[in-house]
């Protein structure tokens, strides 16, 4: 059975852990990454956007749920953006949904994440928001600090929406960024630690560097969404398997192969995540 997203994120808080969430599409990124938390013994949340076919990642990880019943596993839209598409994903299964109306005013974020919170709770449904913009790495300019997370503010919000945890914009942002990354902001994820009575998630955390996601987990971040690093791993992973093996060319070889060389590396990744956040041997 899938879980409330909640109690992971609370004892990750408590203990002082971060849980790396992949985006994941397909059955074989799905299964990798339950293979990983089985065995670093990790517990598992699984981000899935909208623009995926959420009915069928829903089905699949239900399946997989059963496969590794050891592995304590939530299912979390990623990045939903309006009531009913939140709604949908509940009906189909998921065990959290994001709403992500941070491009919108402090009022309407405010409204529109309280109906959903509400929707939500009464089926026994986390929910995930977002305040301040992160944006995406090729977006990033001068004034980028002025779109952070503001405690006070983020104060009000939960305490007006009942949210269960917070998306924080403190330096990262959705991508690979052009040049170096740019400096997480750990003193504001501390005050925000201090200020706010729930978890707080980090989105964009690929290319951000090892060492300043680890830092930022000590700092109090308790969920750390990845894709790029986790997709690019595969990617290229793939890329070299066709450009070294003659027997592809030929017509030799099966799909499933080269495919299967990626999601290897997509797994192999996320494991390095699971142990640079401190996750590893906590089931």
């Amino acid at each position: 059975m899938l879980e409330n997203m909640n109690p992971l994120l609370k004892e990750a808080t408590e203990k002082g852990y971060g849980i790396p969430a992949p985006g994941v599409n397909d059955f074989q990124t799905l299964e990798a990454v339950f293979q990983a938390c089985s065995e670093l013994k990790a517990p598992l949340i699984i981000d899935c956007v909208p623009r995926n076919d959420i009915e069928a990642v829903a089905d699949m990880t239900k399946f997989l749920v059963k496969r590794y019943p050891h592995v304590p596993a939530a299912l979390n839209l990623d990045h939903g953006t309006t009531f009913d598409v939140c709604a949908k994903a509940i009906q189909f299964g998921f065990s959290s949904v994001m709403i992500d109306c941070s491009k919108e005013p402090f009022e309407e974020n405010v409204r529109v994440t309280a109906e959903v919170v509400k929707m939500a709770h009464a089926v026994g449904v986390s929910v995930e928001a977002e305040l301040g913009y992160l944006g995406t790495a090729s977006e990033i300019t001068a004034d980028f600090h002025d779109s952070f997370t503001k405690p006070v503010e983020a104060q009000k919000f939960v305490e007006q929406t009942s949210v269960d945890c917070l998306a924080v914009a403190v330096g990262t942002a959705h991508g690979f960024y052009q040049g170096d990354a740019p400096r997480i902001d750990l003193e504001r994820i501390a005050e925000l630690k201090k200020t706010l009575p729930v978890p707080l998630v980090l989105h964009g955390g690929s290319s951000a560097g090892d060492e300043q996601l680890a830092n930022a987990v000590k700092a109090g971040i308790a969920k750390i969404n990845l894709f790029s690093d986790l997709s690019s791993a595969g990617t290229n992973a793939v890329r070299e398997f066709l450009d070294k093996d003659e027997k592809i060319v030929l017509g030799f070889m099966p799909l499933s192969m080269a495919y299967g060389v990626g999601v290897k590396a997509y797994k192999e990744m996320f494991m390095h995540y699971i142990q640079v956040f401190g996750c590893k041997n906590r089931v």
